[in-house]
């Protein structure tokens, strides 16, 4: 994919004779304008490997337009945060993530704080929480247009134990979910896992006892069936667990559900699928600049849908930490999605 799409521009920035018969000013105007163009990280398994289709057909688009761009395609897990880093260290100032909130997640934890750095989206994964939550379009015609047209504007980040995430920390319920979808991804493919995963972790939920302080406020004891610390608005590919979550407002919405029976479990959770939650008797629902959460006993913590850390948790927001491109202020409505 990377000669397709990006060699034609690398080459027009790059080394286009070889780097022996080329005078050292030569090979720095060849870095400076490599650098002024568009970076494309690509995770061609992504969406259950439809992201490099998907992207195929954004690049047509950004080609009528006489953008001019280059591309790397990620090899392994982690690859996207070096190549990432290593593009921005090289004076990149505009990294497009193609691919799910993973991807997204890793080139956001290696770039975010960069000076005059501008990420790019093209939500081409299985849940693509972070940019639903900033009306970034999975159609890939209208990402693309979006990436052309859109305002770089200004998202805040969350830090956990010092790790950065876009989207969602959280722990309980959503762990057990993660968990189980990997159980049931052998054989399927698009939302299937995760409905089963919803399932099994709903026969076999478990309960967590915590101690929770906000703003650094008395600590709070509670028994939780799910614990999450919202940047984002939703998780698991559209559970809106935090439907009031703004990513721009410098806070963090703090979303608990306490303990409750499996039939009041059962009610409760269309409740969570659609965002209609807040106020019902068992959620705790407010916002927040730092929360710290402890257990009895270690539980697994997911960041922006991964499993890497364990209690205890501590969790920072960290405002305006990046510029995204996205719409403007004044066309975000319904219909972006």
């Amino acid at each position: 994919m990377e000669n397709e799409f990006g060699r034609e521009n690398e080459q027009q920035g790059e080394e286009s004779r070889n780097g022996a018969d080329m005078s050292q000013s030569e090979i720095e105007r060849a870095r400076e304008y490599a650098a002024e163009l568009p970076l494309f990280i690509v995770n061609p398994i992504a969406g259950s490997g439809h992201c490099k289709e998907k992207f195929e057909q954004a690049a047509e688009v950004f080609k009528k337009r006489g953008m001019q761009f280059r591309v790397k395609i990620t090899e392994s897990e982690g690859h996207a945060a070096v190549i990432a880093k290593d593009a921005a260290e090289a004076g990149v100032r505009k990294i497009i993530a193609v691919g799910g909130d993973g991807t997204l997640n890793e080139i956001v934890s290696a770039v975010s704080g960069t000076e005059g750095l501008v990420l790019g989206i093209l939500p081409f994964g299985t849940g693509n929480d972070f940019a639903s939550a900033i009306r970034i379009p999975t159609d890939p015609v209208k990402a693309a247009e979006l990436i052309l047209d859109g305002e770089a504007r200004n998202c805040d980040l969350g830090k956990a134990n010092g790790r950065i995430f876009t989207n969602v920390c959280g722990l309980g319920f959503d762990v057990d979910v993660l968990r189980n979808t990997e159980k049931h991804k052998k054989g399927r493919s698009g939302m299937l896992p995760y409905a089963l995963g919803i399932v099994d972790s709903i026969l076999h939920r478990k309960k967590v006892h915590a101690f929770v302080s906000i703003d650094g406020g008395e600590e709070m004891e509670l028994d939780s069936l799910i614990m999450t610390v919202c940047n984002g608005i939703s998780f698991g590919g559209g559970m809106k667990v935090a439907p009031e979550a703004k990513q721009d407002d410098g806070l963090f919405d703090i979303c608990i559900a306490k303990w409750v029976g499996f039939f009041r479990m059962i009610v409760l959770l269309p409740k969570f699928i659609k965002g209609k939650h807040l106020g019902k008797k068992p959620v705790i629902y407010t916002r927040c600049r730092e929360i710290t959460i402890r257990t009895e006993g270690r539980f697994t913590v997911e960041l922006d849908g991964e499993l890497i850390e364990k209690t205890p948790l501590s969790c920072s927001i960290l405002p305006a930490a990046i510029a995204v491109i996205r719409p403007g202020e004044q066309e975000i409505t319904g219909e972006d999605k």
